[in-house]
Formats: structure tokens, C-alpha cells, sequence
């Protein structure tokens, strides 16, 4: 692969899928920023429901294309599905090629190829396009543990990877469509589970990568997999020349980042996108807290209420303009474990607002490292995004849109189980409307929105 002229570096997020067509959900965690708002309008609570049992429950799931998805189930096998209206069926399957805790991305291969990146059990970088699975070593074990995060470099027509090594560097691979490997390294201490998030934070074009880094056990809660927690959050700069680290804080002790996936998404007023995760100590449990980019630095710019004790968890979920009135609001879950208030906060100052709650809704499972069973999207076509999730007994999802202050329930699907994978919104039927997937322990499920 050729490499952008010196000096000159443009830098697209692959944010809607490799064809550039707005079909894809590239990450279960939706788009390269983190925030899980999807783009488009459905026709809920009008939909055609499909299913098709799964012989092992179905982990990760993404949008590959218009009428194609991918998934990777409990045991690491790699499935491609084919969507349509008369039903789902299985257009491939590969056994146990990918570790089943490191989700897949879709990932452009040119000439508007798209294809999936997966990490192996054994630290090899998997690729499949156009039929074929493909193992290479790039050079270093990646971290089995977490998914690569796309970018488009140069002209677009291809994608190079940002992702985490074992060792805790953060890596730049590309050449992905000729033998994959490692154009620049930085080591930065990352979480093994962690997710690399991307965006200007600093207004000046050129965005930056976002990791939690420098792993702690000082809060031995364990709801993300393990009790090892984020220390900090490091932000590193993309450039012609590789990587380099741009900034990085560390949270005073014994406060902790108990998330893996850094939000980037705008707060309240102001154009540049601040970084949203759950900030926790052993006094007050989990805060949302809001860092942004200041005075060449990145410092604690907003901070919400705490739980009010420790091993109190709240799930961010991302930020979007839920009330309509122009301004964005940061929305979470706080204590999904235990009874699970869906939240929305809005930015005062330096302090973050609850300014709406709702009871019941489990957006994750404890001790998992899936955060991607909840997302925002319009589905219901009234210009107003509606917040999806599961409700508390986990076998039904619930899309809940903020009016009047309050959260309505506008629409719910019964599901035949509990859900197993992240949820996934896209144009999966290929009329322009957005539709949402799922596995739950017994089967993948498919509800089509109907014109």
C-alpha cells in the first residue's frame, strides 16, 4: 500500500461502512467515535420479524453490507449471513477462527470491497473478504481481547487499522489487502479489553485516537470482565509519520475509569466532542464523567452525581438530541445490575444534570465485556431518536424517546430468551430504512422496518 505524501495527511472515518453507503454498522459498538447513535429513520412499531436458530448463541454481531451480516459466536466461529425479505440463512461459516471475547469490524478493501477484521485466539490478525478467511502475524500478538478500530487514510478507498497489541502498545497496521503490518507502534499501557475510539478533539481537522490506559486493580469491582480498571486515558495523535501520544490523565487515586470503550460526542453547547466514561471510586460508585481538550491538555471538565456507594456501575451509552430542543443530552444507565435507571444529563457548567429517568432496564450483564446491547436511533421515523435496551428481565427490547421531560416507552419486542449479542442498526434490507438485529441465546432475530 502507498503511503500519503509527507505533510499531508487526510484522515475519513470509516463511520457508515466501507461502501460508503450508510448501510453498515461497523463495530457493535456502532461508529468509530463510540457514540451509539445510528443514522436514518424506521417505521417501529410497523416491522417484518425474523429468526434463525443458531446452534451456539451468536456474541458479536455487525451490519457487513445491505443484506449481509456478520457475526461471531460463543465458541469463535465466524458466520456471514444473508438478510432478505423472504427470511435469514447462512452464507458461510468458519469454525472457532476468532476469539470469541474480541468483536469484529468491517473494514474497506477498495474499490468499495468491504470485508471483516477479527483477532484470533492466538494473537493473529484474521481477514475475510470475498469468501476467504485469511491468519497473518503481523508482527506482534494483538490483544485477543479487543476489536480493531478502521480508518480510511489517504484516498478512502482502503482502510489501515488502529489496534490494541498484547502488550498493551497501541499498533498502526496496514497494507491489509497484501499481507497486513505494523507501520507504527506507541506504547501507551492500553486495557487489553479496550476499544479505540477516534475524533477531533482538538478542532483542528486532524482527529486523534482515544484509549484507557495504565490497568489498576486499586477497585476490585469486576463488572467489565475483570478487576482490572483504567488508571487514565491517553490520547494519541495520528500524523503522516505513525502515532505519537498527544496527552494522557491519569485519575487522582483511588478513583478509577471503569469503562472500555471511550464516548466522543458533543456535550451540551460548543462544537468540539468531549470524552464521556464512568468515572469510580470506592466512596461513590460510578459518576459519568466528561473530559475534553484544553490548554494543549486534557483535563475533567464535567463530572455527574455519583451512585452514592461503591461497586455502583453506570453504563454510558452515548449523547444525542433526544428532547429536540437543539442541545445534546448524555444518556446512561445507572445500576444495570440492580434495577437500571435509564438517565439523560445535560451539561451545566462543570456539572452534569439529570434531567430524566426511567426504571427497569438492564443494558448489560455483569461481568461481561459487551456494553453494546443499547443504542440510539430514530426508529420510529418522527424525527426523534428513541434510546433501545433491554428491559430488566433481559428477554424483551424496549425504544423509550424523551418528551416532556419524561421517557415513554413507544414501542417493545418480546424476544424467545434473554439477549446474548450487541444490537445492531442498520439498512439491512436495502430500502433506505433503518432496521435493527439481535441474537438472543437461541437464535439471531431480524426485525425489518415496512414502508
Amino acid at each position: 500500500m502507498s503511503r500519503p505524501a509527507a505533510g499531508v495527511l487526510l484522515v475519513v472515518l470509516l463511520i457508515l461502512g466501507p461502501s460508503r453507503d450508510g448501510a453498515a454498522w461497523p463495530f457493535p459498538l456502532g461508529d468509530a467515535s463510540g457514540n451509539r447513535v445510528a443514522a436514518g429513520k424506521g417505521s417501529f412499531p410497523r416491522w417484518q420479524a425474523l429468526a434463525l436458530p443458531t446452534e451456539s448463541p451468536l456474541r458479536w454481531l455487525v451490519a457487513l453490507s445491505r443484506r449481509r451480516l456478520a457475526a461471531v459466536d460463543r465458541e469463535g466461529t465466524v458466520w456471514i449471513f444473508e438478510v432478505g425479505r423472504a427470511g435469514i440463512s447462512v452464507a458461510a461459516r468458519y469454525g472457532e477462527a476468532a476469539s470469541p471475547d474480541g468483536p469484529p469490524a468491517v473494514v474497506g478493501l477498495g474499490r468499495e470491497r468491504s470485508g471483516l477484521a477479527l483477532v484470533a485466539r492466538d494473537g493473529r490478525l484474521v481477514v475475510w473478504s470475498d469468501g476467504t478467511l485469511r491468519s497473518y502475524d503481523v508482527g506482534t500478538p494483538l490483544s485477543r481481547l479487543a476489536v480493531p478500530t478502521p480508518l480510511a487514510l489517504g484516498s478512502g478507498e482502503w482502510d489501515d487499522l488502529l489496534a490494541v497489541a498484547a502488550d498493551g502498545a497501541v499498533l498502526l497496521i496496514g497494507n491489509l489487502t497484501a499481507g497486513p503490518r505494523v507501520i507504527s507502534r506507541v506504547d501507551v499501557h492500553a486495557l487489553p479489553d479496550a476499544r479505540i475510539t477516534v475524533a477531533d478533539l482538538d478542532g483542528d481537522g486532524t482527529p486523534e485516537a482515544v484509549v484507557l490506559s495504565d490497568p489498576t486493580e486499586r477497585y476490585a469491582h469486576g463488572a467489565l470482565g475483570d478487576r482490572v480498571e483504567a488508571g487514565g486515558v491517553t490520547v494519541i495523535g495520528l500524523s503522516p509519520n505513525g502515532l505519537s501520544i498527544r496527552a494522557r490523565h491519569l485519575v487522582p487515586a483511588p478513583a478509577v475509569i471503569e469503562d472500555l470503550a471511550p464516548v466522543i460526542a458533543p456535550v451540551g453547547e460548543g462544537s468540539r466532542p468531549l470524552i464521556v466514561v464512568a468515572r469510580s471510586s470506592a466512596q461513590q460508585g460510578a459518576a459519568v464523567a466528561a473530559f475534553g481538550w484544553k490548554d494543549a491538555g486534557l483535563l475533567l471538565l464535567a463530572e455527574g452525581p455519583g451512585a452514592g456507594q461503591g461497586l455502583r456501575w453506570t453504563h454510558v451509552l452515548g449523547a444525542a438530541d433526544l428532547s429536540g430542543e437543539g442541545t445534546p443530552e448524555i444518556v446512561a444507565v445507572r445500576t444495570p445490575h440492580l434495577g437500571g435507571v435509564l438517565t439523560a444529563y445535560r451539561r451545566r457548567g462543570s456539572a452534569l444534570i439529570p434531567v430524566a429517568q426511567a426504571s427497569g432496564y438492564a443494558s448489560h450483564l455483569f461481568g461481561s465485556r459487551n456494553q453494546d446491547q443499547a443504542l440510539i436511533a430514530d426508529f420510529d421515523g418522527n424525527g426523534r431518536p428513541e434510546v433501545v435496551l433491554p428491559r430488566q428481565s433481559r428477554e424483551a427490547l424496549a425504544g423509550l424517546e424523551l418528551e416532556s421531560g419524561r421517557f415513554a416507552e413507544r414501542w417493545s419486542l418480546l424476544l424467545g430468551s434473554p439477549v446474548e449479542s450487541n444490537l445492531v442498526a442498520a439498512d439491512l434490507s436495502g430500502d433506505g430504512l433503518v432496521d435493527l438485529a439481535v441474537a438472543d441465546r437461541r437464535a439471531l432475530r431480524v426485525f425489518l422496518s415496512v414502508r
